[in-house]
């Protein structure tokens, strides 16, 4: 009898753990950016011209949470279509030279061009498509022989090494952590000892973010499938 209760426990907190931390990050996020929101200078702008009109926010807690959370709205669609129209503009042929300037401006300053070049090289890697940043799974010995990682090819050529290892060929490889696939090793490893896997990037992602648990297996007719254990 025990051990059913406490077989049921854990289902139940297996079950509801992922669930419950999903909508408290979900929660959290929600009023990390309403936060930032409300401090805007739009935002700002929206309550001081709502006090204008007391009639508006009344005496109601429940209205004047109305109220805010209108503004909060309002001042995000306002953003939204700001960040629009810029993206807009500076597809013009015209502005897109004004934005070169800018941008070089940037980064010849001492001190900014710093901290512009790292959050551009950043935002560029995360709005890059991952089929295009990831080409294939790969296997190489690492840390040391004897031991595997899976990795993912990012590139099939690295003309600098090669021509200062004086090899024909030097592979681009980025291997993830685990559980969190978004860190990790890069490391650049002659073709002859990298083994191109037959996996797709996603099943891959899903064998690292597991920890091994969820491990894609081929089919006869060649398809991954996904077996847990």
């Amino acid at each position: 009898m025990k051990k059913g209760i406490k077989g049921y426990f854990y289902t139940g907190l297996i079950t509801l753990l992922p669930i419950t931390i999903t909508l408290y990050i979900f929660y959290w996020i929600v009023s990390f950016i309403a936060k930032i929101i409300s401090k805007s200078f739009i935002a700002i702008f929206l309550q001081r011209l709502v006090s204008r009109f007391p009639e508006l926010v009344g005496d109601s807690v429940y209205q004047e949470s109305a109220v805010r959370w209108g503004i909060n709205i309002v001042s995000v669609l306002i953003i939204v279509l700001i960040i629009t129209l810029v993206g807009y503009t500076f597809k013009n042929i015209f502005f897109i030279g004004i934005g070169k300037k800018i941008e070089d401006l940037l980064i010849k300053a001492p001190i900014i061009k710093h901290i512009y070049t790292t959050i551009s090289q950043i935002v560029k890697i995360v709005s890059t498509n991952q089929k295009h940043t990831y080409q294939k799974v790969v296997l190489i010995e690492y840390p040391k022989s004897g031991i595997y990682s899976v990795g993912f090819l990012t590139s099939e050529s690295n003309t600098i090494l090669e021509e200062v290892l004086k090899v024909e060929k030097m592979y681009n490889i980025f291997i993830p952590t685990s559980p969190n696939p978004t860190s990790g090793m890069f490391v650049c490893i002659a073709k002859e000892n990298v083994r191109i896997l037959d996996m797709k990037i996603d099943d891959a992602v899903k064998l690292i973010i597991s920890g091994g648990v969820i491990v894609p297996k081929t089919t006869k007719e060649g398809r991954n499938e996904e077996s847990n254990f």
